[in-house]
């Protein structure tokens, strides 16, 4: 570990030698500062612009990814908001999530399906629980 004064550091960048405390780090990371990782890392978070997808459909299959292997909230979510900001529907993502299923598995999707939520605004909890906390989905069948 670095030391700057009484500060750990690591050193980041690229090849400027700049100095950035840890802290800096994980809170860019945290909040997937795209343009600072690209800067940092070297690792572009943008959509592709390759020409083979457009980008709503490039959005949607990494929504579909980050579902697949299982990613944290906060990459649902961001994925989710990219999508939309791409021009993908509410409908079309959750077409996604029923598309990956096969592939990821209903536990995986199942797992994601709240986050996906949350970023579309829906709560999804409010819709599955009656005041008394039961699922009136289960009772009722």
């Amino acid at each position: 570990m670095l030391w700057l004064g009484m500060q750990p550091v690591c050193w980041v960048g690229n090849g400027m030698g700049q100095a950035v405390r840890f802290q800096e780090v994980l809170r860019r990371l945290a909040i997937i500062d795209d343009r600072w990782v690209e800067d940092q890392a070297g690792l572009s978070l943008a959509l592709p612009t390759s020409g083979l997808l457009d980008p709503k459909t490039a959005a949607l299959v990494q929504v579909g990814v980050l579902v697949a292997i299982g990613s944290p909230a906060v990459c649902l979510e961001w994925g989710t908001t990219r999508a939309l900001a791409a021009g993908a529907t509410e409908d079309e993502i959750a077409g996604a999530l029923l598309a990956v299923g096969p592939a990821a598995g209903l536990s995986r999707v199942a797992a994601a399906v709240r986050d996906v939520a949350a970023a579309l605004g829906y709560d999804l909890e409010a819709e599955l629980f009656d005041a008394d906390g039961d699922l009136p989905l289960l009772s009722a069948a």
